[in-house]
């Protein structure tokens, strides 16, 4: 189900919905998005991220609606629900027509947050909605036909003030014996006058969930540019960016889509998951890489 909370906030605010769509050649992804600025304007978009390329397509707030009977939200002509995604995007950059159908979506067990979603100070309040699930149907990309026949779909949300100042995000889907995603990421967090490394994330694999995160007690052994290695416990996961091909998105600062952060969408990632020192996988697989600086 997809939630809107920002009925009530007159500023600084934006939330957002993160569609990942991939068949065996490519991905697009898909974020609409509400937000509104320290002056109290509101605004919708919808970003659309391509392995070639990504853009931004900004509408009048008032093309925005939250579609409380199918759970979801409507911008223009574009449709999100838990259902699909229904596309209707034309402008002189690009176009995208076309619908999606999702099969039951794969939530975790309980919030990704934790007690962290407790806390008043957080900047960004992240929700994971659909870990892993099928996706059906076709787009049509200026002209070219993109089929999803049994595709993978993940899907996830952001809400709040504005994004960390650092930090780093990685999600990979694949199929083997099922479906199978793994999500994690490591953020600044501002407590106080302090900061703090956070981590939240979860190893979807072979119909059970492994979660990471600093309040299950989760310990960064190495966080840079490329790397990530992290313990929890019985737990180990490597993950280490082989190349990238970077495109640039918008994101909030203070609710405004004023800040550049870059994903590459389609990259090879190697991925090493271990519990108790057995290795579970380990595999070369196409990620998205995620870094805000």
């Amino acid at each position: 189900m997809i939630n809107f909370h920002g009925t009530c906030k007159r500023r600084s605010y934006f939330e957002g919905w993160y569609f990942r769509n991939q068949n065996e050649a490519e991905v697009i992804s898909l974020i609409p998005a509400f937000h509104i600025d320290e002056k109290g304007k509101k605004s919708t978009s919808i970003q659309v991220i391509m392995n070639a390329a990504s853009y931004q397509i900004t509408y009048p707030i008032d093309e925005f609606a939250v579609l409380k009977k199918r759970s979801g939200v409507r911008i223009a002509n574009n449709i999100f629900t838990s259902e699909g995604i229904v596309l209707n995007i034309e402008t002189e950059q690009i176009t995208v027509k076309g619908k999606l159908y999702f099969t039951k979506w794969t939530p975790p067990r309980y919030d990704i947050m934790g007690p962290f979603k407790y806390l008043p100070f957080m900047q960004c309040r992240h929700s994971i909605y659909s870990l892993a699930h099928d996706i059906y149907g076709k787009l049509i990309v200026d002209g070219r036909e993109v089929c999803f026949n049994r595709g993978l779909g993940y899907i996830e949300g952001d809400r709040g003030v504005e994004f960390p100042r650092d930090y780093l995000w990685t999600q990979c889907s694949w199929h083997t014996k099922g479906n199978n995603t793994i999500v994690m990421a490591v953020a600044d967090i501002p407590f106080g006058k302090l900061h703090f490394k956070g981590c939240i994330g979860s190893v979807y694999y072979g119909g059970k969930e492994y979660r990471f995160a600093t309040y299950l007690g989760v310990k960064i052994r190495r966080y840079n540019k490329r790397e990530l290695w992290l313990q929890q416990g019985r737990y180990a996961l490597q993950v280490r960016l082989i190349d990238e091909n970077p495109h640039n998105l918008l994101a909030p600062v203070k609710g405004n889509m004023t800040r550049t952060v870059y994903e590459s969408i389609d990259c090879k990632i190697r991925y090493r998951f271990m519990v108790d020192r057995k290795v579970m996988f380990d595999f070369i697989g196409r990620g998205s890489f995620e870094r805000g600086h």
